[in-house]
């Protein structure tokens, strides 16, 4: 694919930028100071920003963007190292913090790298967050290795005064803290929140929406020629049934229904806006005052009929066609946790089986959430479908 763009159309937006360059002539200061001083002590965080910066400015921008998010995060804790070293004596705990929450960043660092590198998010590596976590935790630690080793050298060969190696230690084995609570956070969603919030939403706002669309436009396409699957779903509208022409409650729960599905399973992508064919009908965008109300109805829908609980897991966009057609590409990621759909004050739960969605009751429902087992669970759906047929 030819993800070629003019320059510009993907400029940062000046205020944006402006904060960029603030943060970059801050970390460039203390990094002068730091080795003015004497000390590299901060430059475990330093650098790693400083690099990071410069590709949130520059980078033209072909892979995921860095997360904004990472950025003030990291900023913050390279604020709260320059505190503690002023502080080291008197306030232990300021040290051990920032110690920790530099290890949280190195690893949130590290799972920006992998996902830029696996051109994927956190929403759909569910089934692969043991090696993601592996291959950020191995780049956290090479960074940390890299700079125990720096500082060691430095000090050994720079400084007349006794070198206390044992601090340096200290501080790894804080680090090292904090990326195994950033693994269990993850685990959590944060990773979702504060990643891939970035690497979707923020790009696209970086880009000006002409470039994000086209490419979003040629991914949708090839994945609609693919054909429907266990992870990947068509609907023709939102609301509106397309043999009447009129609004039915019944296409809204048939979306639902699917995107429960999902999250219940594996995970999967579900289209609004194409026919069961591949066809691009076009989501129903006339029913709605305009997009921002179709998309707050979509919201709405989910937050009323699902919950509010479960939108980490459930990521939308609109994409524009051809023809002045849209549809709508709902990622949904596999939830550790039951989701049921509510229908009145009725609650349904269903599961993907092939490229349907089938709904379980009674004894049925309760053996597969207790199940740990992805084969056993899909063996019970077989039953059931074995059973209505």
């Amino acid at each position: 694919m030819d993800w070629s763009h003019s320059s510009g159309e993907n400029r940062i937006p000046t205020r944006t930028l402006v904060l960029y360059v603030s943060f970059l002539a801050l970390d460039i200061l203390i990094i002068v100071s730091e080795l003015i001083a004497g000390r590299i002590d901060q430059l475990l965080l330093s650098v790693p920003i400083a690099i990071m910066l410069l590709i949130a400015i520059i980078t033209d921008r072909k892979v995921a963007h860095v997360p904004p998010l990472l950025i003030m995060l990291m900023v913050f804790t390279l604020l709260v190292v320059v505190i503690s070293n002023q502080f080291r004596d008197a306030h232990a705990f300021i040290s051990i913090f920032s110690s920790i929450l530099t290890g949280v960043c190195l690893m949130l660092m590290g799972q920006v790298v992998v996902y830029t590198m696996m051109h994927s998010s956190p929403e759909k590596e569910q089934d692969n967050k043991s090696f993601v976590y592996m291959a950020a935790f191995g780049i956290a630690m090479t960074v940390q290795l890299l700079m125990f080793v720096a500082q060691i050298t430095y000090y050994h060969f720079q400084q007349n005064t006794e070198f206390e190696i044992w601090i340096i230690t200290t501080y790894v084995i804080y680090s090292i803290v904090g990326a195994l609570i950033t693994m269990f956070l993850s685990e959590l969603g944060v990773d979702r929140f504060i990643i891939n919030s970035g690497l979707n939403k923020s790009m696209e706002a970086y880009t000006g929406g002409s470039y994000s669309n086209e490419r979003a436009k040629e991914e949708a396409l090839a994945i609609i020629a693919s054909g429907e699957s266990e992870k990947l779903e068509f609907k023709s509208t939102i609301t509106t049934n397309i043999q009447t022409g009129e609004n039915d409650k019944r296409m809204e729960k048939a979306v639902l229904k699917t995107i429960v599905a999902f999250l219940n399973t594996t995970g999967g992508i579900l289209m609004i806006g194409v026919s069961d064919d591949g066809s691009i009908y076009g989501v129903d965008e006339k029913e709605f005052d305009s997009r921002d109300k179709m998309n707050l109805h979509f919201t709405h829908m989910i937050s009323s009929k699902i919950g509010d609980e479960f939108f980490p897991y459930i990521s939308f966009r609109v994409i524009d066609m051809e023809d002045g057609k849209a549809i709508i590409r709902v990622d949904c990621a596999r939830c550790k946790k039951p989701v049921f759909l509510k229908d009145g004050k009725v609650e349904e739960f269903y599961v993907r089986s092939g490229p349907s969605s089938v709904m379980l009751t009674g004894s049925n429902l309760v053996n597969y959430v207790n199940n740990k087992s992805t084969k056993d669970k899909m063996s019970i759906v077989r039953k059931i479908e074995e059973f209505e047929e």
